[in-house]
């Protein structure tokens, strides 16, 4: 495959340290086409672990890797979704979609739809990651685990619905805070997702 230079991003990360500078580079690939580049230049050279677990969880290609003393370049090359490891992993990847889509659809059946804001996450395994997390620690907070809408992305992913834009910025600082990296909060507008400013 040939590098179309016009497709190609450059993220500068330097000055972020994770999550945040992971949701940067998710957001930022997230929005161009399958096959394109990117280029992460960033001033923590220990970021390359981070990248390269976002690769395999989010099914994109970590395709060069340059550090040196004090800087680090990455090319990160858009994949077409999560790509599992195992048998078992696309097991359970295939029974969390199911059940996502059945909560999902008797939400919608049974109860008037009060979502009205949901956060996105870099990928299934850190939302699913936070999830376990906020049921274990703050079992109180009232949310939904849902799969994220094709007008966000149209590869597979997981995301936390929640009633209004206070509590979403509330539980999107909190989740941050604790170090899961969250992507981004959109809000409902005309029965379709938009980021919220």
């Amino acid at each position: 495959m040939a590098k179309n230079q016009n497709e190609k991003k450059v993220i500068d990360a330097r000055g972020y340290s994770c999550p945040i500078s992971v949701a940067l580079i998710a957001k930022t690939v997230n929005a161009v086409s399958d096959g394109s580049f990117v280029e992460i230049i960033s001033d923590d050279p220990s970021m390359k672990k981070e990248i390269e677990q976002w690769c395999v969880e989010s099914g994109n290609i970590l395709n060069t890797v340059f550090i040196n003393d004090s800087n680090a370049r990455f090319e990160i090359i858009k994949g077409k979704g999560y790509k599992p490891q195992s048998f078992f992993d696309l097991l359970a990847f295939f029974l969390l979609g199911v059940r996502l889509h059945i909560r999902k659809f008797f939400v919608s059946l049974f109860k008037k739809d009060t979502t009205q804001c949901l956060i996105t996450f870099v990928s299934v395994a850190e939302g699913m990651r936070a999830h376990y997390w906020l049921q274990n620690n703050h079992h109180e907070l009232s949310y939904v685990l849902l799969p994220v809408p094709n007008a966000i992305t149209r590869h597979c992913g997981v995301t936390i619905g929640l009633s209004n834009l206070m509590m979403a910025r509330e539980l999107f600082d909190l989740l941050r805070f604790n170090d899961f990296k969250v992507e981004d909060i959109y809000i409902k507008h005309n029965h379709t997702y938009h980021p919220a400013q």
